[in-house]
């Protein structure tokens, strides 16, 4: 059974790597959820040598697992099957978290290889984000109708902070030149995904702002200075390019620059800005109320709409026609509360605040300190857009959850900083 698993862990993490790696056009191969097929089945054949952590937190998410179940078999009665199947996904995906068990037997091996993936992520994703300003590779598709290099920008600010943090916290060995060259592509990516997106780059801030402070090591003197000197010689090299590269407006008429950052900043917390940046806030809105009146104050309170129906149609929604296949609202946490009622909605909420409690453990390892600041910047981006729906962000998110409930049981002084170096 065991070289099974280490072929199934192998697999995972080569997928793993691609869905961090490359953009949407990837989650229509449905690698993830063959994957996610695979692993159930493992998991029942060694299901009596698995030992899986029981808590609050998985008792909520087994639960959830289990209504999902339920609402399966009722929607398949008014809507097609593929519809409910797709919407049932929402939490689907919360077996990855359960998958990882698998991998008690060589869980060091496992971590080490999911941190050394986001190793380079910034340079990789630089280059291959300069790839697809080409017309050929820009318009490659694989699989469906996206382009296999079609990024949304907002999830590669939450696997920038993803990379940034385990840097930041020691699991890199990079030499003076690597570390050079990887920051430069850092800002490079930043500048150009946070131009274009809002809600990844507050997702990377919030998270970013707590590992600090949780982790007041991260800002000594001699560090800050060190990375500023870097920073200044990064941005040198990075400011030209940025100036060099095509800089067309976006169907959002955002572009790439300073002044559009802070443009996207002062837009968050204001709704003074014309155009689209207020505009893009206002439907979200009216939408979200409808949710909560239809709900808390409604027909839907106990159950929700159920999955399977299409809820910008039966919302009433009127969206941009470049995003013709919206379905659910752009707020992980509202879907839940329109699909699956006030109950259910508050039972996840309940989830993620055991999730984000243990923060305030004054003994918390960096390791896990780290994992639950990744969660929070999933989670975050996961508010202002459907994210967690998906493959691209949920395969990566509930696979760190996992590895946050696995490295619970399991001794944790293996797996960090000093054992990943070598």
């Amino acid at each position: 059974m065991l070289k099974y698993k280490l072929l199934y862990q192998k697999i995972l993490l080569l997928v793993f790597a691609l869905y961090v790696y490359f953009g949407k056009g990837l989650a229509y191969s449905y690698l993830a959820e063959f994957l996610l097929v695979i692993g159930i089945l493992l998991l029942i054949i060694d299901r009596k040598n698995i030992n899986i952590i029981k808590s609050y937190r998985s008792l909520i998410l087994f639960f959830l697992l289990f209504i999902n179940i339920i609402y399966i078999f009722k929607g398949v009665f008014n809507y097609t099957f593929f519809d409910v199947l797709r919407d049932s996904f929402i939490f689907n995906y919360i077996y990855f978290a359960i998958i990882i068990f698998l991998f008690f037997e060589t869980l060091a091996d496992f971590i080490k290889s999911i941190i050394k993936i986001y190793q380079y992520y910034p340079l990789i994703v630089s280059l291959l984000y300069l790839l697809s300003l080409n017309n050929f590779f820009g318009n490659l598709s694989i699989f469906g109708q996206k382009h296999i290099l079609y990024f949304k920008y907002g999830d590669i600010l939450v696997h920038l902070y993803i990379s940034l943090a385990f840097m930041l916290t020691g699991y890199y060995n990079f030499t003076n030149k690597l570390k050079l060259i990887n920051l430069s592509a850092f800002l490079f990516l930043f500048i150009i995904a946070s131009s274009y997106n809002r809600s990844g780059m507050l997702s990377f801030l919030i998270a970013f702002i707590i590992l600090i402070i949780k982790n007041k090591n991260l800002i000594s003197l001699s560090k800050f200075k060190k990375y500023f000197y870097n920073l200044l010689i990064s941005l040198f090299f990075i400011i030209p390019i940025i100036y060099i590269i095509p800089n067309d407006e976006n169907f959002q008429g955002r572009r790439t620059g300073v002044n559009q950052i802070s443009n996207n900043i002062s837009s968050i917390f204001s709704d003074d800005l014309e155009g689209s940046l207020t505009d893009n806030k206002v439907w979200r809105y009216l939408w979200w109320a409808k949710i909560i009146d239809y709900t808390f104050a409604g027909p839907h309170f106990y159950s929700g709409k159920g999955i399977g129906i299409n809820l910008a149609q039966d919302d009433d929604i009127s969206y941009d026609s470049l995003d013709s296949d919206l379905r659910s609202p752009h707020n992980f946490h509202l879907n839940v509360l329109a699909r699956y009622g006030v109950p259910i909605f508050i039972l996840w909420l309940s989830w993620l605040f055991l999730t984000f409690i243990r923060l305030k453990n004054k003994n918390i390892t960096t390791l896990k300190l780290v994992l639950i600041t990744v969660q929070i910047a999933f989670i975050i981006n996961s508010t202002f857009d459907v994210y967690l729906e998906g493959p691209m962000a949920a395969f990566p998110f509930w696979l760190f959850v996992g590895i946050d409930f696995i490295t619970d049981i399991y001794t944790v002084d293996k797996i960090e900083t000093k054992d990943l170096l070598t």
